[in-house]
């Protein structure tokens, strides 16, 4: 697919119209309020380094007063002494700055401002053309000192920097449809708290919304579209879409899926645990005859607690579920072994064989370091069971493990945070969720120098890949369900000639669910 500069894309020899060039005001919005996301993201992640720093003592005895400190619940002293120690970094920051030629937040952010009509504008904030990532090291939020009731862990992936087009022309990153970030983010801000900056993955709020892009009777169906950046002056955002072919409902596989629930004591605030029952009788209650479930249960150790069975007596599943207790500790590693051996043992050729894992994750007994538990999906993933990693709860919560057991277990990562959330996963989105159409799914973007001089991928930090990725099989991509949608969003700076040449080629790679031969467009 050749992206022009007139607002149609190229696919072989046939000409196909992606909408007018200019955007209507709805997705220019859209993409205003991306572009303003990643600008703040950028700077949340400049200004805050670790979540809840200061002097956080759980032994200290209990004040009146609680504050919030970067999401953080601490004493209003330790907030105190937090915010002094943050003041005094960000002047020595603005002073090495200032000194670097990197402009400090604030004037950025000033500078958007409307003039006033009494004093003379000011100018705007002077960008230098290869911004790089204000903060760019991948350090693990493992708070072990703060309080139980806030522990959170999460991954710093950094910020993309902008590229010069003639060093790297090309862009290949791992296609990604989840959208816990958004979701985990809406919440806390609905709670009053603010999300971690480790926790805004951009391109999971980008694909929480729909761009509503045409389908074909194709597998995939592409779009690209332009309008001026509205945050850099002299940037373009270049919207990017890849959606699949819905199929209906009867048009659906059976279904073999293990659903796995965490009863463990930390599932027992938030209304984590009510969450999960209603999320699992959401579930079943789409399904039909022809599938089977399963239910492993973990805590200190793992169960079978509803044997595989047929979708045949609802009734009796959903009082199996409404009867699930907290009750221990969390043993992650062990329910999640038991349900990929229960899921090896329903295993059919031709089925829909998915894992339905469902947990706040955290894990404090048994096997807790992510990268171990990781490996073992990684281990299972080449049998061709996916899983879908369904987060609950805001309080005690591990992103960082959820996010990386979904990517490298070939699978999806969703937060629920309301049952209008459930709707949208286990009713609206079903067989988009279950039934993969596209494994190991890839993008990359081919720039051509003499139209765009620099370029900037918005997110996809975590799935970024090398060049020579692109086409191979052992190189992890994304799994795309049925009707699922794909955004990517790119800052380019257009040369004088553009408008004389093919903006860049956009390739996609993948395999088959159940292939292994890697397919290109």
């Amino acid at each position: 697919m050749t992206i022009r500069s007139d607002g149609r894309i190229t696919l072989g020899k046939i000409i196909k119209p992606s909408g007018a060039t200019m955007l209507t005001a709805k997705r220019y919005y859209q993409l205003t309020f991306i572009a303003l996301l990643s600008l703040l993201t950028a700077c949340a992640t400049h200004e805050t380094t670790e979540q809840g720093a200061g002097n956080q003592n759980t032994s200290a005895p209990q004040v009146e007063e609680e504050v919030t400190v970067s999401g953080i619940r601490a004493s209003r002293s330790s907030a105190e002494e937090a915010r002094a120690k943050k003041r005094k970094a960000k002047i020595a920051r603005r002073e090495a700055a200032s000194q670097s030629g990197i402009r400090s937040v604030a004037p950025i952010i000033s500078s958007a401002r409307a003039p006033s009509t009494t004093s003379k504008p000011a100018a705007p904030a002077k960008i230098p053309q290869l911004l790089e990532p204000p903060h760019n090291n991948e350090e693990d939020y493992d708070l072990r000192s703060v309080p139980a009731s806030s522990y959170q862990i999460f991954k710093n992936y950094g910020v993309n920097p902008t590229i010069l087009t003639e060093s790297k022309d090309h862009s290949t990153f791992a296609m990604d449809v989840d959208s816990a970030s958004y979701s985990l983010a809406s919440k806390m801000l609905t709670q009053g708290r603010m999300p971690n900056p480790a926790g805004i993955r951009i391109e999971e709020f980008v694909n929480a919304f729909s761009y509503q892009y045409q389908q074909s009777d194709q597998l995939f169906s592409l779009s690209a579209e332009a309008a001026p950046s509205p945050f850099r002056q002299g940037y373009h955002a270049l919207h990017i879409g890849v959606q699949t072919r819905t199929l209906a409902d009867h048009e659906r596989k059976p279904a073999n899926i293990v659903l796995v629930a965490d009863i463990s004591g930390s599932m027992a605030g938030d209304q984590k645990l009510d969450l999960l029952k209603q999320a699992f009788v959401t579930l079943i209650s789409q399904l039909n005859k022809h599938d089977r479930i399963a239910l492993v249960t973990y805590s200190d150790n793992a169960r079978i607690a509803i044997k595989p069975t047929q979708v045949r007596d609802k009734r009796k599943i959903y009082a199996d579920i409404r009867a699930l207790k907290t009750e221990g500790s969390t043993n992650a590693a062990a329910g999640i072994q038991l349900a990929y051996k229960v899921a090896a043992d329903m295993y059919e050729p031709g089925f829909i064989n998915r894992v339905v894992l469902t947990s706040d994750g955290m894990a404090n007994v048994g096997t807790k370091d992510p990268q171990t538990i990781v490996r073992n999906i990684k281990e299972q993933k080449d049998k061709g069971i996916f899983l879908t990693t369904v987060g609950v709860g805001t309080g005690m919560y591990n992103d960082h493990l959820l996010e990386q057991l979904a990517n490298q277990g070939n699978g999806h990562y969703l937060h629920l945070s309301n049952t209008e959330a459930i709707q949208s996963a286990f009713v609206d989105r079903l067989t988009s969720e279950l039934q993969v159409v596209a494994k190991n799914a890839k993008i990359q973007v081919v720039f051509n120098p003499q139209a765009v001089s620099h370029y900037r991928l918005l997110g996809y930090e975590n799935r970024a890949l090398k060049k020579q990725d692109f086409l191979d099989a052992d190189k992890d991509g994304g799994e795309l369900g049925a009707g699922h949608h794909v955004t990517a969003i790119y800052e380019v700076k257009l040369t004088p000639e553009y408008q004389q040449h093919a903006l860049g080629e956009l390739k996609i790679a993948y395999q088959k669910p159940e292939g292994q031969r890697v397919l290109s467009l």
